[in-house]
């Protein structure tokens, strides 16, 4: 197995590959730290490469727009491009929904709604990097009563990210049932696979949803927290109950040959919480079956460290294991920030990250086998989705959000290794300790052996990479 291979060789790694690596600091270019968000490298090709970010602020400016930066092998800049996000009328609202691949392009999807026209338009933003070009596909419309009842569209990728998936949840008065208009996109042709519209339980104001590796949607309810499982296809629908009373708050679907699993975050019902997590099981569940395999109790994420939402931002299944990565995101307090119109500062709650996990279930008995935590520097600051993984020849390297480490993970110790990427001394980094790392843009490049990141600092960034890294 070579992940077995991997560990033993982890230990010498920064006698013998780190030797023969070298490291490359782009030039810095400006970069909105506040607004930029989605920040993801994308791979270009043998010379360039791509990191886009989009800017989604409904204000008097009501600055909405794509970008997408292309550098040269020496991570300098070479071109800014960027694109306005469509919008029905001035000054109606935009939101970005989500990004994906899909060979040569890059994929954006946003949605634009108003009341005065009672509709909500979903669009397909296309950045061929072939051409340069950005153009807009109209992707559906929908029916609205008004600004203010204008319902709520989420996007999300299967796990494969063969499809992703826009689904609106219609307003509807609390105690009517909720219409639901599903969207799943093939992402290789970009066109629509299949559409539906179904009708969601009233009174159940949860909208989580996931989309399998086969291009199906299931849809959560938990309305009462008496969660059950709405698994739509091209074809039909089916009702799934779960034999536990419970409230789904945060999962995933994994698949393992033919069958599809949802690993799903829940809590039962509770007079009293004496954690201030409700994370309190971590079930698998055959959704062909209809069948619970088991709901574990994960007391690692109930320990009163003020959890109001647990990310799932990859998975990786491994003979007769199912690992999930986990990344907690942290009640901090309260920070002041400016209004949604710019007049004036108003308080909201702040977050931070919380460390990252790797959970191990057993896919035949759904037992947890151990959850271990990621330790690395991390960025407070940095509130969700913090840290990347890549996948370079088996071999998994994991980054968090300190500038200057990184981790190979032993799945077969379910444990990580810290690999200094960086010494703490180095005087050949012209920006040297200065910036917080963007973990989740790691990008590796088999074709030029590079492993990269950007780093942002006062209104500017650049890229970091090490050059001649196998990750082996």
């Amino acid at each position: 197995m070579r992940l077995k291979t991997f560990t033993t060789l982890a230990i010498c790694l920064s006698s013998i590959t780190w030797a023969q690596s070298n490291y490359k600091y782009g030039n810095k270019f400006d970069f909105d730290v506040t607004q930029e968000k989605d920040v993801k490298l994308i791979a270009g090709g043998a010379d360039t490469y791509y990191m886009q970010s989009s800017i989604n602020e409904n204000s008097i400016r009501s600055n909405n727009k794509i970008l997408v930066r292309k550098f040269d092998n020496s991570n300098n800049l070479k071109q800014t491009y960027s694109y306005e996000m469509p919008q029905i009328e001035k000054y109606a609202p935009i939101n970005y929904l989500g990004s994906f691949e899909s060979g040569n392009k890059i994929v954006f999807i946003t949605e634009t709604y108003a009341g005065k026209v009672k509709k909500k338009d979903i669009y397909k933003i296309i950045f061929d990097k072939t051409t340069a070009t950005f153009t807009s596909e109209l992707l559906a419309s929908y029916p609205i009563e008004s600004t203010m009842k204008s319902g709520t569209a989420y996007f999300e990728k299967s796990e494969n990210g063969r499809y992703g998936a826009v689904v609106f949840y219609q307003h509807a008065p609390r105690k009517e049932p909720v219409k639901i208009s599903i969207n799943v996109i093939d992402t290789g042709s970009l066109k629509s696979a299949w559409t539906k519209e179904v009708t969601g339980e009233a009174g159940s104001s949860d909208t989580d949803f996931f989309v399998t590796n086969s291009g199906n949607i299931g849809l959560l309810r938990s309305a009462n927290q008496n969660a059950s499982l709405l698994f739509v296809t091209a074809s039909g629908q089916e009702e799934k109950f779960f034999t536990e009373k419970m409230k789904v708050i945060s999962e995933t679907a994994v698949s393992i040959g033919d069958k599809d699993y949802l690993v799903a975050f829940n809590s039962t019902p509770k007079t009293v919480k004496f954690n201030a997590s409700n994370f309190e099981n971590l079930m698998l569940y055959d959704i062909k079956e209809g069948k619970i395999i088991a709901n574990e109790v994960v007391k690692e994420y109930n320990d009163g460290s003020k959890i109001t939402d647990v990310f799932i931002p990859y998975t990786y299944v491994s003979g007769d294991k199912i690992y999930i990565f986990t990344e907690s995101k942290l009640d901090a307090g309260t920070k002041q920030v400016k209004s949604p119109m710019g007049t004036m500062m108003i308080s909201e709650t702040s977050y931070k990250t919380g460390d990252p996990r790797i959970v191990a279930i057993n896919t035949a008995t759904g037992k947890i086998d151990a959850i271990t935590k990621l330790n690395s520097d991390r960025l407070s600051d940095l509130e969700i989705h913090s840290f990347g993984l890549v996948n370079i020849k088996g071999n998994y390297i994991f980054k968090a959000g300190s500038l200057l480490s990184l981790s190979a993970i032993n799945f077969d110790s379910n444990s990580g290794k810290i690999i200094p990427s960086l010494p703490k001394t180095s005087g050949k980094d012209p920006y040297f300790g200065g910036g917080e790392a963007y973990s989740q843009a790691l990008l590796y490049r088999p074709e030029v052996k590079t492993l990269a990141y950007p780093r942002a600092m006062d209104n500017q960034a650049s890229i970091i990479s090490i050059e001649n890294f196998e990750g082996k």
